[in-house]
């Protein structure tokens, strides 16, 4: 694969000086000429595209058709309360995605990959979209390779699994070539920009591919599968009744009042809003994590969230702040400690490692003597140590007891006792035997251990509280010593950190076996790591990942939700689906806790909304065939009657309850959730609608078709409100509030219906309701049928959670 890597033709880069860069002319030149690396890519939705998404959706567009057709019947202003419904909701539709591109833009902003360049002899860090062609740019562990480039001076190790699919590291010398896209493991080197913008090998392979691939998403293949369902549907209910209408006569009979039913019928039919306050629920929480300084890069990746039953952590970043300090070195033998002070602050001076260890190591041993080196070897995760070569020929590697090879057993047995107590531990080797990096490490004696103490955050082990008590597991998943991590891990309260297992040397295949059996894993490669993550998604887990280095970008790439942290290497930036700004693992309940409020309210909502549409799929397909049998039949309500039950129970009970709080975990799938609510809804109201219209079609002396439907609308409007009730549950005082308002607005309606419209004289009601036909001859039936249908819609309920929750037991037991 890597034969493949190879530079394309382009214009020549000039020659620039090593140690002064290119000056501010050579650079305005190139700036002038396009030479930049600036790529045209949406990071968020056009502006365009958020208006064009709102208003031209498939059910707006036929709601505009009808609006057009009831206008030639001559509706009038009353008639047309969906479509000012419908302007609302595109209108804060449009509003929230703006607001969610503003946020998510300006927190890009602040996370764009910059890069340490050289010009005019200065190093400064501009946004990599600034490098400009022949740019002298500074690589060094953990950064990502923005533009190809040629070596000039320096060594590094590059990661090129990101464009190759190899996670080998490779060693870059001066003359050797580097890529966009992949990242650097160890090492510093100055690098010639070769190639910008479009030219770049990353960017080639990106314009060859087809088409963008979203992530996959439970919620919108479900709202696309039932949009595409009810469309198909809507569409042909709605041909197959003006066809019917029309070889009936009814449209030539009365014209307005055929076409008003027949909209109805299908407005009804269509769950207005729902797709709109998906998305408003998604850019919400969009909004409210960029409060919490959480970017997020993937804007489904909030639903994945909240199905997270484990969370992987790094030790180093989440339970501690990252920063360490010297604790105490122990010579060994008749080593001069003097001497291993200078060796140590040598190895780190010369290897130019910029990790919390080095930075620790260097302010320990910061009025020690710097020594000369002829050449040098950083660290990275693989190895797990580093190497310096002094002027006097004398060979050093510092790193973990298990990575270099040594004979002497008091070393083991002073290092587990610092690892007891919770302390990182090294051992300073000398060796005989000169080393490169292409040679196998040879075995070492071991001149001191170093003792380096971790900073716990304060805040740690709250936050690890928090996840145990909302039923998230943790999985402490660390290159450092198993012991070490597991003292600290138990300090903050990590449940089961006492099972802690090392990972060195361990086959992918075994740890695959163990990886449901621990909870603490010290030394583990990235592609343990990677193992590690598949291994519980297999077994079901919906699994969480956070990092912030290099070696945790194959881990980070195959989780089901990664989270970076913003003060970590910018490829681990580049693979995640969110980014903490302030690289804050106190923010991740907040994170998570967003997650479960945006799916269990769109639950809620979603089903809401598919209850209208079951009941008005069933009342037209019944009175479209009635319609075939007589000419006379039609589809029985106009849309007036629909408006409480829309406003109160649909839109305004859908929306408030899609902003509340909401930390239960998810069980079961999006669709069955959904459906287990609004199912049988749908069918109790179907029925007990027909059970009226029935009535009074058999005893018209008794009940009048239009007394029928009147009852009908008042039953559909109680009932309406018990499914609020039984979806809001668990009450809290939100929910109470939100259901005691409702309910005294449905009275308020009907009652300032009556008095103020009805009643006035006029004998005309705003919601169409024939009021006088429900009179003290069938009040009795109206109290009745109320009665039990919210019985039967409270029976079907709970029989069908009843057997959603069996089911799932008995998939579970398989």
């Amino acid at each position: 694969m890597r034969n493949k890597l190879k530079h394309h033709e382009n214009s020549s880069p000039i020659i620039c000086d090593l140690s002064n860069g290119l000056n501010a002319a050579q650079v305005e030149e190139r700036i002038d000429q396009g030479l930049t690396n600036k790529v045209a890519k949406t990071v968020t939705k056009s502006y365009f595209r958020i208006f064009f998404d709102n208003i031209f959706s498939f059910f707006n567009i036929l709601l505009m058709g009808i609006c057009i057709f009831m206008v030639t019947a001559g509706a009038g202003p009353g008639d047309f309360m969906f479509a000012y419904l419908l302007i609302i909701n595109i209108t804060l539709g449009i509003i929230q995605d703006i607001r969610a591109r503003q946020k998510s833009d300006k927190l890009k902003v602040i996370s764009y990959p910059s890069v340490l360049v050289l010009r005019d002899g200065e190093e400064k860090n501009i946004p990599a979209n600034e490098l400009v062609l022949s740019d002298l740019y500074i690589l060094k562990n953990g950064n990502q390779i923005v533009a190809d480039g040629t070596v000039l001076e320096g060594e590094i190790e590059v990661n090129e699994s990101l464009i190759t699919g190899e996670s080998t590291n490779v060693l870059k010398k001066v003359g050797d070539s580097i890529f966009s896209g992949s990242y650097v493991t160890s090492g510093t080197a100055k690098i010639r920009t070769d190639k910008v913008g479009k030219t770049n090998y990353a960017q080639t392979l990106q314009s060859k591919a087809k088409r963008f691939k979203r992530p996959k998403s439970e919620i919108l293949s479900t709202i696309n599968k039932a949009f595409r369902l009810i469309g198909i549907v809507v569409i042909i209910l709605g041909v197959a009744m003006l066809i019917t209408y029309a070889s009936n006569g009814q449209f030539a009979e009365d014209y307005n009042k055929t076409v008003l039913k027949f909209s109805s019928s299908l407005v009804s039919m269509m769950p207005i809003g729902m797709y709109l306050l998906t998305s408003m629920t998604l850019a919400v929480g969009v909004i409210r994590l960029a409060k919490h300084r959480m970017l997020v890069q993937e804007l489904y990746c909030i639903e994945t969230l909240a199905r997270v039953d484990v969370l992987c952590l790094d030790k180093t970043g989440t339970i501690t702040d990252g920063s360490m300090s010297l604790h105490g070195i122990t010579p060994i033998g008749v080593a001069d400690k003097k001497d291993i002070e200078n060796i140590i602050l040598s190895l780190v001076s010369a290897t130019q490692d910029e990790n919390p260890t080095a930075k620790a190591l260097r302010e320990g041993f910061k009025d020690a003597i710097l020594l000369k080196s002829t050449s040098s070897l950083a660290f990275n995760s693989d190895r797990k140590y580093s190497a310096v070569m002094l002027n006097d020929g004398r060979c050093f590697a510092l790193g973990a007891r298990e990575f270099l090879p040594h004979k002497e057993q008091d070393v083991d047995r002073i290092c587990k006792e610092y690892e007891r107590q919770g302390y990182r531990v090294l051992i300073l080797g000398s060796s005989k035997k000169a080393f490169l990096q292409t040679d196998k490490m040879p075995s070492v004696s071991v001149i001191a251990v170093i003792a380096l103490a971790d900073h716990i955050k304060e805040d740690a082990a709250e936050n690890i509280a928090w996840f145990k008590a909302n039923g998230v597991a943790i999985k402490i998943i660390s290159g450092d010593n198993p012991i070490s991590v597991a003292e600290i891990a138990s300090r903050v309260g990590v449940e089961n950190a006492e099972m802690y297992v090392s990972l060195e040397g361990m086959s992918l295949e075994a740890v695959k076996e163990i990886a449901n059996k621990y909870t603490v894993f010290g030394r583990v490669s990235p592609e343990q790591k990677e193992v590690i993550i598949r291994a519980l998604q297999e077994a079901k887990h919906t699994v969480a990942m956070t990092g912030d280095g290099v070696n945790d970008i194959l881990a980070l790439k195959i989780a089901d939700c990664s989270i970076a942290m913003a003060q970590g290497s910018d490829a681990a930036k580049a693979v995640s689906h969110l980014v903490s700004m302030d690289s804050n693992f106190s923010a991740l309940p907040n994170v998570v806790a967003e997650g479960r409020r945006v799916i269990n309210n769109l639950q809620r909502t979603c089903s809401i909304f598919l209850i209208k549409t079951i009941f008005a799929m069933i009342i037209t397909i019944i009175f479209l065939v009635a319609s075939w049998i007589s000419s006379k039949e039609t589809y029985p309500f106009v849309q007036n009657n629909m408006y409480i039950w829309e406003l109160l129970a649909i839109g305004f009970a859908s929306f408030f309850l899609s902003l509340q709080p909401n930390n239960e975990r998810i069980k079961n799938s999006f669709v069955s959730n959904v459906l287990v609510r609004s199912l049988p809804g749908g069918i109790v109201q179907a029925f007990f609608t027909m059970s009226f219209l029935t009535i009074s079609a058999i005893f018209p002396n008794f009940l009048s078709h239009e007394g029928a439907v009147s009852m009908a609308m008042i039953t559909l409007t109680v009932v309406s409100f018990a499914t609020l009730i039984f979806i809001s549950k668990p009450f809290d005082i939100y929910r109470i509030v939100l259901a005691s308002v409702i309910g005294v607005l449905i009275v308020g309606f009907f009652t300032i219906d009556y008095f103020f419209l009805y009643s006035s004289g006029s004998g005309v009601s705003f919601f169409k309701i024939n009021y006088s036909e429900i009179n003290t001859n069938n009040w009795w039936l109206l109290i009745a049928i109320i009665v039990l249908a919210v019985v039967t819609y409270v029976f079907v309920n709970r029989l069908a959670v009843y057997l959603q929750n069996k089911h799932n037991k008995k998939v579970e037991s398989l």
